[in-house]
Parts: C-alpha cells; structure tokens; sequence
C-alpha cells in the first residue's frame, strides 16, 4: 500500500512538473524525522509517550522514523500551488521491519496498542499520507489580497475563537480563506469557512453521522488608524448538523436538523499613549446549543466526557493587561493582566494547545493524574502510568477550553491545561541588567466555578450538563477538569527566576527557579449537603438515612456509606462515613527548586544540566471523599527529584538532540482517620502491584488505595535526528 502511494506520488509529481507552464518554479523539500526512546517503564505502545484515545498506545521505549515531502510550485506571481506528503509516528516501530507482521484484524481481531496490526493497519504499516493540499490565489485586486483553498493553519486568528491546530496536524484543517485590506493596510480583514473536524469537535468528541456538511465560520476585522492605537473584531460560528430521520419524501431532498451549534464575539483594543505605556484589552461572549436528540443530554456527575457542555449555555469571558517596558528605572520592566474567564464559555473551535493565553505560569506539567506516579484512574487494575512519574518538562500552557489536546506528546513537550472558569490577577516584574537576568510573578486565582452542586441545588449531582473530564484531585491541575459538583477554592502561585551568562569560552548560563502553590479547596462547605443525616452512623453501624439537600436530591447518590469490617481483631468501618464538610478538603503546600548550567561547549554542540526538586504537602479528602470514588488518593507528602541532561548538535542541514531524565522520589500516604486500614490479599497485591499484606483500603467502587510508603527510580530518554532537505 506504501509503495504503491509513493509510486502515485512520484508520477503526479514528475507530471505537475512536465505539464507547468514554462514560467512555473516548481520547489521540492522536506524533512525526515527519527525518534529514540528508552525507558524503565518498558511500555511500547507507540513512538509516542502519551495518548487517551483508545487503541492508539503510548510507549517509552521505540525507535521510529516518518518523513515529510514539501512540494510547491508559482505559476506566475498570482496562484501558487503547495502540498505535503507525510508519514507518521504512530505504532510504526523499526521493529515493524518495514511494516510487515501482525496479525490480520480479518482473522485475528483485536486492539492494535505495541506495532502488532502489521500492514493491515495504517497505525503500524509504515504508511503515507496526502496532506496539506491549498492553493493560494493573490489576484491584485483592489477589495481582496489573497484567497487560499485548501489546507491552512488558521493561525492568524484569536486562540480564544479559532485557534491553531496542534503541530503534527498543522495543517490537517481545510477550509476556504478569504484576505484582504483597504487604506493602507490600516484596515485588515480576513473571512474562512473551516470544514469542521468531525475527530472532536462536537459534543461526545464527534460530529455526528452526517459531517460533509458542517462547517465553522470566522470573520475578523482589525483597524489601526494610527501606530499609538488598533481595535479589532473577531466571530466565529459553528454548524454541526444531522439528517432529518422523519423527512421520509425523498422528492424535495432531504430536510435537516441542528446536532450542535456555538457563536462566539469578542472585541480587542490595545493603545500606547507613550513609549512606556502598552495597555491591551478583550471581551469575548459565547453562546452554545447541544441538541439532546443527537448529543447528550447529560453526564454522570463524577465521570462524564466531551468537549463542551450539554444543553444550553452562554457566558462571557475578557482580560486586560498593562506592559510597561520601562518601569522607574533603566531594565525594569512591569507587566500586569486582570482576567476572568466564563465557568460556561464554549468555544469549539478555540486552541486546544500551543497556545498560552494568560500571563501566569499556571501549574507544572511534572504532576498530572491524582496519584504520584501520574496514573489515570489508578485506583482500578490495568490501569497503568500514562506519561510517568517524572510528567511533561516546565510548567503548563493555559488554554481557553475544556477540549485540552495533549495527545502523541513526550515528556521533553510542554503541557496544556484548561483556564475555563478561571478569573484573578497575575503582576509579573522582570529585569535585566548586562548579564544578569531576573523575573518574577505573584498569581492570585479565584473561580467562576465556585460553587454547591454544580450551581443549581434543584438538581441532582449524580447528573450534569457539565462533563468532569478527569475530576480535580491530586497535587496538581488535572489538565482538562474545569468542573467538580462542589467547589470552592482559590490559588496562590508565586515565582523567583533568575539566570547569569558569564562570558567564559563560548559562554556559560546559570539559571535557576524557586516557586510555590498554595491552594485550597473546601469543595462541599454547607453542611445541608452531607450525604446522610447526622448521627447515621454509630456504634459501629451505619442505618442509610439519606439527606435530602432538595427534593428527591441527596449527594448520597455518589458517596456511599461504608461496611463494616475486621482486620486483626479491629473491628470498624471500610471507610470514614462522609460525616463532616472537612471530609473533602483539599489543601495544597507545593514548592518547586530549580537550577542548571548551560553552554555552547563546540562551534556545533550546545549542553544542558537541570536540577529540579518538588516537594508538595496534601490534604486531597479523607476516606470518606475518596477522591470522587475514581481516581488514586494522592494525600500525604510528595518529593520528586529530577535530573535532566540535555544535548543539541548541529551540523549544516542535520540536527541531533537529546533529553535525558533520571526522576526519583517518595510517597508517604496520609488519609486521616476513623476507618479500620485493611490488608493486601494475594489477588489484591497482584493486580495493584503492592507489597503482599501491606496496608490500605479497598472503596467504594472495588478499587484498591495502599497506605505503603512508596519509593520511585524511573529512567527515560528521548533523542531524536532531523535532517531537512
């Protein structure tokens, strides 16, 4: 199948360029990238250490190669033609030996996760495709620049609105781009109509049965009367739609019928009165409107999924910043933002990553899950370590969307992180004198999603129009959860930066880092939403009588009460009844240490050593809460070490590059009291992968939490070779 494709591409290319006009320049180009990565973890799902979609893999140990064909060609100065050819990653493992091997999915079906699809399978069959295919048309007209049909970024729009598709699809997205501008350039305007991605955008993360339809539509508009001011507008309006399945007459076509639609606005202005002065501001509304016939009405309380809300919903979201480049004195330099960002903002089309729309550092990528080693769901067996215990490298990017992409990522990539319901203020000082660099930030976060049962005590918490996406437990910020049934917290981050270059052989940087979070969250704060009447359970027993918070309403529907036991001749509850509004506390003492060395070492080889040291301190819930039933209990003292070496040569068109980790570090549990700690069976110890007869407790749901003191070594490396041609 590969072959044969390239063989298509060979000929369409050699004719392209035997039927080009004379005047034609016709470019070819492209990139072959390979990918090493070894690990102690030893998963080898795919070329890649990160993925939540099913039946893709993640792995720490692989090498992989893809290649990317550049092909363009102008005809003349008015239409210009370009397209690439590309493989990718995937599960396309060297030791697919070309993309053979396998099993069959016609005889042997069954999930594809470590190469073994073999050439039945574009996952590991080494294949090719078609992407990136636009022309781009610059007629010189008075009221258009240009017009581009096909592939495109979008980039040249508001993360907020229409963002950039992630780097290995950059160009995946297709649509119809219409440019121009009048008076100089002063106004500028640019009109797309962008076929809807039917892998996510829309509600379930799909876009229904009928999709050659849907579309989303932008129009921008930017005024810069003058250099010292510019006022912009941008909106953006989502169509998914669905085939009437009651228009039976053919005759007429078929009617149709609305599966989901969102309207977003915003406005954005910056001035600069004087040299000093820099102040920019933005205002954003959305509407959005998921059809209960084709999407979900709802979502169970503590694990429903998809990339916007259920049902109705609008809000608005704006942030205002002020730079001043040149604060009191010579190299100081103040930038401030204000921001707050709707609790019911949905923008489908917004950035999913490789965007950072606010000033603040937000959380680390090092903490992801809720349990210490970065487990989903790792309360249940098999669920294993999705990105290990050492996370991403630096801290998070903030995106406006609860459809957060950190999907085929390594862990030497940033994180992205959802800012829905965030609102505060951000002061970041930074100044530089010779070589001596510093910078600094204070973050004061509050929230738009605040609030007791998901705003609304008339309903039940068991169901919402809010997916959860991964509840909001453990140390850090669970990347996608914006939403939780009871909430009531507040952020404090704070950092120090500092880096000196001492002009020694080629150059040396020392830098280094200190930051602190401290985070509170009382979650449930009114004790009329306890689960179970006061005094339910005593003497030993508990007798099931529910709190109602509202009529035929009770949060007993998610937090059960426990069963009684006896382990070593202590007799007591499995775990601490839901009793108290303590129970689901969670507070946050995080610090962060951070130093390295850099140099330029050869005329070609740059070098890097990072020390990082992580302490956090956490009440994340007692017994009781147990994380919202789902996720691995993370309370207790974290400290994780990581020594990173990093490596960059370059010679002409060819560049080599490594990052390796040592992360190592330890857990000591702490999940209060008033409930008897059980033993680990056999079974128990086998599944969950502790020590035989070591303590813990088994929840609600079945799932295993062990009390065991945890030690962690983990290696991993990724190096990687990129020649461009």
């Amino acid at each position: 199948m590969t072959r044969r494709f390239m063989w298509c591409a060979l000929a369409t290319t050699i004719m392209l360029t035997a039927a080009a006009p004379a005047e034609a320049q016709l470019t070819l180009g492209g990139t072959v990238y390979t990918k090493f990565l070894w690990g102690t973890q030893r998963d080898e799902g795919s070329v890649y250490g990160f993925t939540t979609v099913p039946g893709e893999g993640y792995g720490d140990n692989a090498q992989g190669s893809e290649i990317e064909l550049l092909v363009s060609a102008r005809l003349g100065k008015k239409v210009e033609v370009r397209s690439r050819i590309h493989s990718r990653f995937n599960q396309n493992h060297w030791t697919n030996f070309g993309g053979f091997g396998g099993r069959n999915p016609a005889v042997e079906p069954g999930a594809c996760t470590a190469g073994d699809c073999g050439e039945f399978d574009p996952r590991s069959n080494q294949y090719v495709k078609l992407r990136g295919v636009a022309v781009t048309l610059t007629p010189g007209y008075e009221w258009i620049d240009s017009a581009t049909i096909g592939a495109n970024d979008f980039g040249q729009f508001d993360p907020f609105v229409i963002g950039r598709i992630r780097y290995i699809d950059r160009d995946n997205g297709s649509g119809l781009l219409f440019q121009g501008s009048a008076a100089r350039r002063r106004f500028t305007w640019d009109a797309v109509r962008i076929s809807l991605p039917r892998l996510w955008a829309g509600p379930s993360f799909n876009t229904g049965l009928f999709h050659a339809a849907d579309g989303a539509y932008g129009l921008q508009m930017r005024l810069a009367p003058n250099p010292k001011f510019d006022v912009g507008w941008i909106g953006q309006y989502v169509n998914d739609i669905e085939i009437d399945s009651t228009d039976h007459n053919l005759d007429d076509g078929r009617k149709l019928r609305s599966r989901f639609h969102n309207a977003v606005v915003g406005v954005k202005a910056s001035a600069r009165p004087t040299p000093g002065i820099n102040l920019s501001g933005a205002w954003y509304y959305s509407d959005s409107n998921s059809s209960d016939e084709f999407a979900p009405a709802n979502f169970s309380g503590t694990s429903g999924f998809s990339p916007v809300l259920a049902g109705r919903h609008d809000d608005q979201s704006w942030k205002g910043n002020v730079d001043l480049p040149d604060f009191l004195t010579g190299g100081l330099m103040l930038r401030a933002e204000v921001f707050s960002i709707g609790a019911e903002y949905v923008s489908m089309m917004a950035a999913r990553r490789e965007s950072d729309v606010l000033l603040t550092e937000g959380h680390d990528g090092a903490w992801l899950y809720p349990g210490p080693s970065n487990a989903s769901f790792g309360v249940f067996p098999g669920n294993p370590t999705r990105i290990g215990l050492g996370g991403w490298y630096g801290n998070a990017q903030q995106v406006p969307t609860i459809n957060v992409d950190n999907e085929f990522t390594d862990f030497d990539e940033p994180m992205a992180e959802t800012v829905i319901g965030w609102k505060g203020i951000t002061v970041a000082p930074t100044y530089t004198r010779g070589a001596f660099d510093f910078n600094a930030e204070y973050s004061y976060v509050d929230y738009n999603t605040n609030w007791q049962a998901f705003g609304n005590d008339k309903l039940p918490v068991s169901t919402t129009t809010y997916p959860v996406n991964e509840l909001d437990t453990g140390v850090g910020h669970n990347f996608r959860s914006a939403y939780a049934p009871f909430q009531d917290k507040t952020t404090h981050i704070f950092v120090v930066g500092a880096k000196y270059s001492f002009n020694i052989g080629r150059g040396v940087d020392l830098f280094g880092k200190f930051k602190t979070i401290q985070e509170e969250d009382l979650r449930l704060n009114d004790a009329r939403f306890l689960p179970y009447v006061p005094g339910d359970c005593g003497g030993g027993s508990c007798t099931g009588r529910v709190n109602f918070y509202s009529a035929g309403n009770s949060t007993s529907s998610i937090y059960g009460n426990p069963t009684v036991v006896t382990v070593g001749g202590t007799t007591g509850y499995q775990w601490k009844p839901f009793s108290d509004i303590a129970d689901d506390d969670r507070d946050l003492d995080y610090r962060l240490i951070q130093f390295g060395v850099g140099s330029q070492l050869t005329n070609d080889l740059h070098g890097t050593f990072v020390f990082e040291r992580y302490d956090a301190t956490l009440q994340d819930g007692n017994t009781a809460f147990q994380a919202y039933n789902l996720h691995e209990m993370a309370s207790g003292d974290h400290a994780k070490n990581k020594l990173i070496l990093k490596g960059r040569y370059v010679l002409q068109g060819m560049e080599f590059g490594m990052q390796y980790e040592y992360n190592f570090g330890t857990y000591e549990p702490d999940f209060g009291s008033g409930y008897v700690p059980q033993t680990a069976s056999e079974a128990i110890a086998t599944t969950n992968n502790v020590p035989l007869g070591s303590l813990g407790f088994s929840g609600r749901f079945g799932g295993w939490n062990s009390l065991a003191k945890r030690d962690f070594d983990q290696n991993r490396l990724k190096a990687y070779m990129k020649v461009q041609f």
